[in-house]
């Protein structure tokens, strides 16, 4: 299947050059893309062509006429019909693998800035200062302002995008800073910023006009600030779910998990813990992600898993939050799966907690609920709908903090989840299981495919103690009178 684009191309008298562009994209674009061109009431009249693919529309036209880049381009992507948006100047010219390139390289957590060379008067072309060889890179590794952001060509997700209001237009009427302003916005609610060879363009030449440039730089800088300590303050991105992620041993996975997560299109604030890992990568790319406003960077001694549990549920409750989402650090969210899982539990008030599907490396699946039969929690078998369940795991479920339920802090690592399942049917609470919302479990997606994560020694040794097993199962049977059996069924 293709992916259908929305390439939105904001237009005001600059008809020659489109021209050109146009010539380009109509040689590359699929039957279900489509070229909008957003025409601002050119005095010289809107362009248009006769293609399927194409279609003209104009703003309001207002009185006196100003420059409102912000207010074109927001027009654009409300009347965008994909949900893969590609904004690109009326004079950057794509290059021949253009549309190609942005399908491959699409990723609803992503914003991409692509390549921008610029064609001199004299036909030189000036390579783009932000190249480093021909590679791509993360931009959000050091730069976390969105200054790395240009606006000429740049991809993202229009409904991924929207929770943070898209582009702010208090920088009309002047030239500059929008894209970085939009950029350190996405940045700060969760998404990655990338700078993509693939989506290399050429700036044909034109006189350069910054009128404003200064009044909207400082009101950039004036907004990262904002931005940075008050997200939800003063743009849409308003969290109403928690999520939180224990990492430890695992710095491989943290990336793929945390990325996922933010492909949600429902604002999410994420409580990041690193259980006492003290390793450089691990501490690294936590912090680099506890840099955003959207994570709560959490670093600390070993604890209990139980304990941690107890300390999130605590925290998303004192903020207001009225769920919490677990997700374990070796699971990949796909097609919307919290947003899903907040779904059952809001149709479905009578549950507590709700757990999920997982998906295997093999495409084996089971839903992470199912049934107590004689000592043993089995797995429900590869289903969709919602169905009531015995019991819920820990890996990738949903929790209401009101009732706020918590775990037995006499767990150690093992056991927890069945101890707070049983502790939540024997208030008179019911629990669900779902298979409407998906993970993949312990998967690494790779330029070759994907393949099973494999966990290291230390981390087996920690994880896999069978003596302290042991006394977690025995201290499970003193509260319910039964020792949990080993090697769960999967059952229809």
């Amino acid at each position: 299947m293709i992916r259908p684009i929305s390439i939105i191309i904001p237009h005001y008298n600059k008809t020659v050059a489109l021209n050109q562009v146009w010539d380009e994209l109509q040689l590359q674009v699929s039957p279900d893309d489509e070229i909008l061109i957003v025409d601002d009431n050119s005095p010289d009249g809107a362009p248009e062509y006769q293609c399927p693919c194409s279609r003209t529309i104009q703003l309001p036209k207002i009185t006196p006429h100003i420059y409102r880049l912000c207010t074109v381009r927001n027009y654009g992507l409300e009347h965008a019909v994909n949900d893969a948006c590609i904004i690109l100047d009326p004079d950057c010219m794509p290059n021949p693998r253009f549309l190609d390139n942005a399908r491959k390289l699409y990723d609803s957590n992503v914003l991409y800035t692509g390549c921008i060379d610029k064609k001199r008067e004299d036909d030189h072309i000036d390579k783009d200062s932000r190249r480093k060889g021909n590679a791509d890179y993360w931009m959000d590794l050091r730069d976390k302002g969105g200054s790395g952001i240009w606006g000429g060509c740049m991809m993202f997700s229009k409904s991924r995008a929207k929770a943070v209001g898209w582009f702010n237009e208090d920088f009309n009427n002047g030239w500059g800073a929008e894209e970085h302003d939009f950029a350190h916005k996405c940045y700060h609610s969760g998404m990655r910023l990338r700078y993509s060879m693939g989506l290399q363009v050429t700036h044909l030449h034109h006189p350069k006009n910054t009128r404003g440039s200064e009044k909207n730089m400082a009101l950039w800088r004036e907004n990262r600030i904002k931005y940075t300590n008050n997200l939800s303050t003063f743009t849409p991105y308003k969290p109403a779910v928690a999520v939180m992620v224990i990492t430890m041993l695992r710095p491989d996975m943290i990336n793929q998990c945390m990325q996922s997560i933010y492909r949600n299109r429902i604002p999410l604030k994420t409580r990041l813990v690193n259980n006492g890992d003290k390793g450089e990568d691990t501490r690294r790319i936590c912090k680099e992600w506890g840099n955003r406003w959207a994570v709560d960077y959490v670093n600390h001694e070993r604890k209990p898993p139980a304990i941690i549990r107890n300390e999130s549920m605590k925290w998303a409750k004192s903020k207001g939050y009225k769920y919490i989402v677990f997700i374990d650090d070796d699971l990949t969210v796909i097609n919307e799966g919290i947003t899903k899982l907040i779904r059952v539990a809001e149709q479905h008030p009578e549950y507590v907690a709700v757990s999920g599907k997982l998906r295997e490396v093999n495409r084996r699946t089971r839903l992470l609920g199912g049934t107590l039969e004689k000592g043993r929690f089995n797995n429900f078998s590869n289903r969709v709908g919602v169905y009531p369940s015995d019991w819920v795991g820990g890996g990738f479920t949903v929790h209401r903090l009101d009732p706020l339920i918590l775990y037995d802090e006499e767990y150690e690592t093992g056991f927890n989840d069945y101890d707070w399942s049983m502790n939540a049917k024997s208030l008179g609470y019911e629990l669900g299981v779902t298979g409407d919302a998906e993970a993949y479990h312990a998967v690494e997606f790779t330029s070759k495919g994907i393949k099973r994560h494999v966990n290291t020694s230390e981390y087996n040794v920690i994880r896999y103690d069978k003596e302290r097993h042991t006394r977690m199962n025995n201290r499970f049977k003193s509260k319910w009178d039964f020792l949990i059996k080993e090697g769960a069924k999967i059952v229809d």
